[in-house]
């Protein structure tokens, strides 16, 4: 009975987000995952993990600055 019932809901792994985007752009990204048969938090987290390397050098800047003997 240990077993996940709810899925990532129910995961402690998982965190939930949410945002708010132009409709055109939600209905675009719903449907090309379902042309490609494609989980949307599967997508999500894909493209966020991409944005995120993309954008790590800001906090590594800021702990450098942070790092700098006064």
């Amino acid at each position: 009975m240990g077993d996940n019932l709810r899925g990532k809901r129910g995961d402690p792994n998982y965190r939930l987000i949410s945002g708010y985007v132009p409709k055109d752009l939600a209905l675009l990204f719903k449907t090309i995952c379902a042309a490609t048969e494609t989980d949307q938090s599967k997508a999500l987290e894909e493209m966020i993990a991409k944005w995120a390397r993309e954008k790590q050098s800001v906090l590594d800047g800021m702990k450098q600055e942070n790092e700098k003997p006064a």
